[in-house]
């Protein structure tokens, strides 16, 4: 873990305080100011919109008579499996200018996603399911009888909520909060895509356009990476007063009855997850098919686009993402697996220290992580443009997922049982094999397919490690979309949801509903 995460965290640190005149001349440069305000601009604006997004459908979702409970429990959480570059792309179709195809219906230049506006918009729709999540979970943990206590006290509804329901989610809202800030300002697909034609520059544009530069340009990279890793910083140093709510005593809650507002509030969320969710899917999928985009005229659909996967570019990343995800999983289950079992099964000194090694490039920005990557893999070995280095990012990155899920599952496994099987001459490879393995095997699995999906899809990391030949799904659809071939690119964008969504219920059905979202 100190050679695949770590080392070249710490190269970035060590690269920009040797460049001196050069670090200061950069960060104190106008364009880092611009960068680094709009970078805070557009985390703040997602951060804010995102939580009350979240906690308000958690709350509906949660405490209300709201119907079709259960279909928006599992609608809800859709974007949370889909790339926001992917969401970009389908609100770009959806609300470009110009040729957008609610421009075409409300009239042109009615909606503009090119602006900070609709990029935090685009931003918040993708990451309010981290607190949608967090807070849905909390309430559901929470025990109801002190909503109750409040009601017999007199309360309405609104003070209930205000002065009981608020406090209890408070510490679940920042946690998630802090983490869609941190998200938001690493996230570099969405901000390129729409950002570049509004003009608009942020730390993790700026950072790989220095980078792609050339090696002159790492050192300037390195040191607007280390403003960027700032704002990694801010969830780590959010704090809330935590309350105890889960007692011994079990009690559903008493639903809070919406009366005449019911109809209207079903409304108004089924509308958001029509227009949220539903529309731009639809968009990017109906776009797939059409031979001009924006042309909705029965005669301008075809299947002829579809013939953009046998290109050599396209076909080629299809095959390098998932041959690149399928390995990645494979090796984060064996390496995480490892680090699991040093957290959950031994007592080695230090252990706590493994699994935060492994937790750390899990929340460092994308960016930052590859700039150190390139800088620790330039020599002896010369990995940089090939898929091994590719490989290596993608294994620091999502390592912590594949070792949190087999930990869970380790952690349920009594020692009692390997204990017996010991006690009755079971050893080595046949111990392994019929007690560890049955008994883990859905953790283990789950723990594939949770790097496996982020993997296959990933733009941050891949955009600077990628070169020709090396190209991912990722790098390729933003390179269409970049080069004006927006029906091509939507044929590969409706891959990825295909796959995605297909993996995440292949997975929630492999593990009994227990992962996946």
């Amino acid at each position: 873990m100190l050679l695949l995460g770590i080392l070249p965290l710490i190269l970035v640190a060590l690269k920009a305080a040797g460049a001196g005149g050069v670090f200061l001349e950069t960060v104190t440069a106008p364009e880092a100011w611009d960068a680094t305000l709009a970078t805070l601009q557009l985390s703040v604006g997602t951060t804010l919109l995102a939580v009350g997004l979240g906690t308000s459908l958690a709350w509906l979702t949660t405490r209300t008579d709201l119907p079709w409970k259960g279909f928006f429990r599992g609608t809800l959480t859709i974007p949370y499996i889909i790339p926001p570059y992917i969401a970009a792309v389908a609100w770009i179709t959806l609300a470009n200018p110009s040729v957008g195809l609610l421009n075409q219906l409300l009239g042109e230049g009615a909606l503009n996603i090119y602006s900070m506006t609709g990029l935090t918009w685009v931003l918040a729709l993708s990451f309010y399911p981290y607190v949608f999540l967090t807070v849905r979970a909390a309430l559901e943990s929470a025990d109801p009888s002190l909503e109750d206590a409040a009601r017999m006290s007199g309360a309405g509804t609104w003070r209930v909520l205000k002065d009981v329901s608020l406090p209890l989610m408070r510490p679940a809202m920042i946690a998630s909060g802090g983490l869609v800030f941190m998200a938001t300002a690493s996230a570099f697909g969405a901000p390129m895509l729409i950002g570049n034609s509004a003009r608009l520059h942020f730390l993790s544009t700026n950072i790989y356009d220095a980078a792609a530069s050339g090696l002159g340009g790492m050192a300037q990279a390195s040191s607007l990476a280390c403003l960027l890793f700032i704002f990694a910083l801010v969830p780590m140093l959010l704090r809330a007063r935590h309350y105890a709510v889960l007692t011994g005593k079990a009690s559903r809650p008493t639903l809070v009855r919406l009366g005449r507002a019911r109809r209207w509030v079903l409304g108004a969320v089924t509308s958001f997850v029509a227009i949220g969710i539903l529309l731009p899917a639809l968009a990017v999928a109906v776009t797939s098919f059409l031979r001009t985009a924006g042309d909705l005229r029965p005669g301008n659909f075809t299947l002829d686009n579809f013939g953009a996967l046998r290109e050599a570019a396209n076909g080629r990343a299809i095959l390098n993402s998932f041959g690149l995800a399928a390995v990645a999983a494979t090796a984060a289950v064996v390496l995480g697996g490892l680090i699991a079992w040093v957290q959950v099964k031994t007592r080695t000194r230090g252990r706590t220290w493994l699994s935060g090694l492994a937790a750390l490039p899990l929340a460092t920005p994308g960016t930052v992580l590859a700039l150190g990557l390139i800088l620790a893999w330039t020599t002896p070995l010369r990995l940089t443009g090939t898929l091994a280095i590719l490989l290596v990012a993608y294994v620091a990155k999502y390592v912590a997922l594949a070792a949190r899920s087999i930990g869970e599952g380790l952690g349920t496994v009594d020692d009692a049982l390997p204990e017996a099987a010991r006690v009755s001459g079971a050893k080595g490879v046949f111990l392994l094999r019929t007690i560890w393995v049955p008994l883990v095997l859905p953790s283990v699995v789950a723990g594939w397919f949770l790097v496996f999906m982020p993997a296959f899809s990933e733009l941050t990391m891949s955009v600077l490690l990628a070169d020709t030949g090396t190209e991912t799904i990722g790098t390729q659809l933003y390179k269409l979309r970049d080069y004006g071939s927006p029906t091509a690119a939507s044929v590969l964008a409706t891959v990825v949801l295909a796959l995605v969504i297909g993996s995440n219920l292949l997975l929630r059905r492999l593990s009994g509903g227990r992962y996946g979202v």
